[in-house]
């Protein structure tokens, strides 16, 4: 079941995988919660929570929000808007799977770009991939891209903002883990791809995800141990129907020391601890001056699950899994149906 976006308070929350995300404590069965969207004249929302003016809080939460219908008055600086930062994860989201993006996502970016919103693109793709597909969404110059899956933030000039690495002796072990298994991995580095000379049927069958930059030795294993730098992220790729046999298995093996999800039906993600989309976004955050409950987040996928957590307002993208709706305020229709532009067109409206 999906919650409005007018949450004001975060509480600690813990991923599958073992990452703290800051998350909204449940609320009591009486509270009736205001919607996003605006229906009516704006009231003064009374309460033992909230105060017409000055400072206000949930019990628990950390003080500092002025609210208003349930929304922040300094909304005002937005022209209304809530929110001052948006971020979309880009596959299942905005692009399709024939990689088009519709005129009318476009347009739906551009809108709240002249809102004074700040836009993030937040993606599990490589930063060459991420940057070609951010350029049809009106992104350039000193646009920051989180990539990588949140191990990486880099402008889309080029200049790097942060880049988090695996620990070698990590990586080594997750890779190896992986041949006991016969699966094929790959080890992601800045601007390249390590992979091995097998080419089983998953992998043949998902060539039209490959990427340019691909380097093929007789194991990533060797090459890491022997020299290579260490990994911006990991990948493993699998058959869709064969992930789910041991994608568990490899979150046990791992937790608490690597972050370990799915982003793709054939990709699982391997990375730093801290190398999450929701790490990226608060670091973006503390550089803009932007408190996280005036982030909207939108995401499909499990790689999405702390970001939308992390987010004043999540969105989740159909269809979805359980942890994504679950991690979720809102769930609009899915990528082919222009999901995430008919939510930021209301947004807009009621604003």
């Amino acid at each position: 079941m999906s919650r409005p976006c007018a949450s004001s308070a975060f509480a600690l929350a813990r991923t599958e995988n073992a990452v703290s995300v800051p998350r909204r404590p449940i609320r009591p069965a009486s509270f009736t919660r205001p919607s996003l969207f605006r229906t009516g004249p704006p009231a003064l929302h009374h309460g033992s929570d909230a105060v017409s003016s000055g400072r206000s809080w949930w019990p628990g939460k950390r003080p500092g929000v002025t609210v208003f219908e349930g929304r922040s008055l300094v909304a005002e600086r937005n022209d209304g808007l809530r929110f001052d930062l948006a971020a979309f994860d880009l596959d299942g989201t905005l692009l399709r799977r024939d990689l088009e993006i519709t005129d009318r996502a476009v347009a739906a970016l551009n809108g709240l770009r002249e809102r004074g919103v700040r836009l993030v693109i937040a993606t599990g793709r490589r930063y060459e991939s991420a940057v070609e597909h951010a350029r049809r969404l009106g992104f350039g110059g000193e646009d920051p891209v989180v990539c990588y899956g949140g191990s990486m933030v880099r402008r889309m000039g080029g200049e790097t903002l942060l880049h988090r690495t695996l620990p070698k002796p990590l990586g080594l072990e997750a890779l190896e883990w992986a041949a006991e298994r016969g699966l094929h991995a790959r080890v992601l580095v800045d601007g390249r791809v390590i992979t091995s000379r097998d080419s089983p049927a998953a992998v043949r069958f998902m060539r039209r995800f490959e990427e340019p930059g691909g380097v093929v030795v007789d194991s990533p294993s060797e090459w890491l141990a022997n020299g290579g730098e260490e990994p911006t992220k990991l990948v493993i790729v699998d058959h869709p129907d064969d992930v789910e046999g041991w994608l568990k298995e490899a979150q046990d093996a791992f937790r608490g020391r690597l972050f370990v999800t799915r982003s793709l039906p054939h990709y699982v993600e391997v990375g730093g601890i801290e190398g999450t989309k929701s790490r990226a976004l608060g670091f973006l955050c503390e550089r803009w001056g932007i408190d996280r409950e005036r982030v909207l987040a939108f995401g499909d996928a499990d790689n999405d699950v702390d970001m939308l957590r992390f987010a004043g307002c999540g969105v989740a993208v159909g269809p979805m899994t359980d942890g994504v709706r679950e991690a979720a305020d809102e769930v609009v229709p899915n990528v082919d149906e222009d999901g995430v532009a008919r939510f930021v067109e209301r947004l807009l409206r009621s604003a």
